[in-house]
């Protein structure tokens, strides 16, 4: 079961926090819509591998969640200040 749930981690937490930190980037980045968009294509695939490979990489499926959920709620704490101001 812990293969498992490592993997579910990986694949779900890894999405979403690569996700949010395109978004960030996205928001970040002074250039024109389309260069932020090719470059979130570019960077948004390995950036979910290594979230996944880091989570393959804790100890139990208790940690794995714990870091993708601890990054994603500061990745989304900062899409929230840059959406309100």
């Amino acid at each position: 079961m812990n293969m498992w749930g490592k993997s579910f981690a990986a694949i779900i937490g890894g999405c979403l926090l690569s996700v949010s930190i395109m978004l960030n980037l996205n928001q970040l980045l002074p250039a024109n819509i389309d260069v932020r968009l090719l470059v979130g294509l570019l960077i948004a695939f390995p950036i979910w591998v290594a979230v996944m490979v880091w989570c393959y990489a804790s100890d139990s499926t208790k940690q794995a969640w714990l870091r993708c959920l601890g990054l994603l709620t500061i990745s989304a704490g900062v899409n929230a200040a840059m959406m309100v101001s």
